[in-house]
């Protein structure tokens, strides 16, 4: 299909691998460190539930509470922003066909510091565009084009939570036009960059539903693949087999959050770029998201806040001789 860019997603992550391996080796630790701690609370659990059997779950919740949390804590801080400076470096390549020269990684977090200054920015500026999109798959977006098969009516529910599910990706491909216009006002970027997606929203929502779809796909080959050494260990130390299964999950999913995630990200970029290059932001659409998305309407409201807030007063000009002399010359 014309619009999967499967290929050019592939010469992405060749030409990023410095991220590639960070991405790999970060989940990873990631995953031995969630493998550790349940371990040891299953081993506490069990011994426990002989004393008290209720002492025993309740263990096992709060290994389950500080699992959710380290999780929670490593997303936001960190693999948040290494997503971040991958998306920059892979924007640069889609957009000019160049590969920064030095370190992508200073590369890629040069850039995103640079205009988002504050990761309590970025993650706003995030929360109010995967709003928006999922407003516009929901109201404005026809699921049935993407399975154009007679007799599927009873599949549209799946189709949209899948679709509204593959958003996470289209949000990080209308973030990186801050990367590609070298805008600085990230809300501006965010409030035309969502314009623009409902505008030709077709061909990046079947690339990102599709993606969605092979992510499963993926993470239950990755969960046989792991599975097989598994299951041989399972049955020469029998005592290891609820470790193990708890192991080979933690593993696969961290092995797809790596690798296939990075993948999507990649063909969503590339199909978004390329979906909205040549379109200009049409004011009808933007007055059909306002009356349907209040997200969208504060987007718009920031975005004006920081041009208000940026351009010189009148008492600030007239205080400032080289202000003045500078408008007189550019007259």
């Amino acid at each position: 299909m014309k619009n999967l860019y499967f290929g050019q997603a592939f010469k992405l992550i060749t030409k990023t691998l410095p991220f590639i391996w960070i991405r790999l080796g970060s989940y990873l630790l990631l995953g031995l460190a969630l493998s550790l701690l349940f371990g040891v609370a299953g081993g506490l659990s069990w011994l426990l539930a002989k004393l008290w059997a209720p002492l025993g779950f309740i263990i096992f919740l709060v290994a389950f509470g500080g699992a959710f949390g380290l999780i929670k804590w490593a997303s936001r801080y960190y693999f948040y922003l290494l997503k971040a400076a991958h998306t920059a470096v892979m924007t640069e390549i889609i957009t000019t066909g160049k590969t920064p020269e030095g370190s992508q990684v200073a590369y890629g977090k040069a850039q995103v510091m640079s205009r988002f200054k504050d990761t309590s920015i970025m993650f706003g500026v995030d929360h109010l565009v995967d709003g928006v999109v999922k407003a516009i798959i929901r109201n404005f977006a026809r699921l049935a084009d993407l399975l154009p098969i007679p007799g599927l009516d009873s599949l549209m529910g799946l189709v949209q939570r899948i679709a509204v599910a593959s958003s996470t990706y289209i949000d990080e491909a209308i973030l990186s036009r801050a990367y590609a216009k070298r805008e600085q006002n990230v809300w501006k970027v965010a409030h035309d960059g969502v314009i623009l997606y409902a505008q030709a929203w077709r061909p990046i929502l079947i690339n990102a539903v599709v993606l969605a779809l092979l992510s499963y796909v993926e993470f239950v080959a990755l969960l046989i693949v792991l599975a097989l050494p598994a299951l041989a260990l399972a049955f020469a130390f029998p005592a290891l087999k609820l470790a193990l299964g708890i192991g080979v999950v933690i593993m696969a999913l961290m092995i797809k959050l790596a690798i296939s995630d990075a993948f999507s990200m990649a063909a969503t970029l590339v199909a978004y770029h390329r979906a909205t290059e040549d379109l200009e932001v049409n004011a009808e659409w933007k007055a059909k998201l306002e009356r349907v998305s209040g997200k969208f309407k504060e987007l718009g409201q920031k975005a004006a806040s920081v041009v208000t807030s940026s351009a010189p007063s009148v008492a600030d000009t007239g205080r400032n001789p080289e202000f003045m002399s500078s408008q007189v010359s550019g007259s």
